[in-house]
């Protein structure tokens, strides 16, 4: 069993999903406080507009509807990436072990 796999680039992977990892974080950190913001926008306008005119209570309904629905995609998203970059993380730490088994004094060459 022959590994071709440079130290360095193992190194490089393993930088670039930790960088990955961190801007996939402050991306998830800015979507969650815009998504509160503007759900709380939303719904304060429309509890107004169903206080002031009764005809309209269905709006409050809409509302909370509409911002489940994107809070749900919102994290089905960063689930599917977080289990990416688990699995990514997996391989690097199985690369790693296979190149240390292959250097290792007691490997058959």
């Amino acid at each position: 069993m022959n590994i071709d796999v440079d130290h360095t680039e193992v190194a490089k992977l393993e930088e670039t999903l930790n960088d990955f990892k961190q801007e996939w974080e402050e991306i998830q950190n800015k979507r969650s406080q815009t998504w509160r913001k503007y759900f709380a926008i939303c719904f304060i306008g429309a509890l107004i507009v169903s206080l002031l005119v009764p005809s309209f209570w269905w709006c409050g309904i809409f509302v909370i509807g509409y911002f489940a629905g994107s809070l749900f995609a919102m994290l089905r998203q960063n689930a599917k990436t977080s289990s990416q970059i688990t699995e990514h993380q997996q391989q690097l730490k199985l690369v790693k072990l296979l190149r240390n088994f292959e250097t290792s004094p007691f490997s058959d060459r």
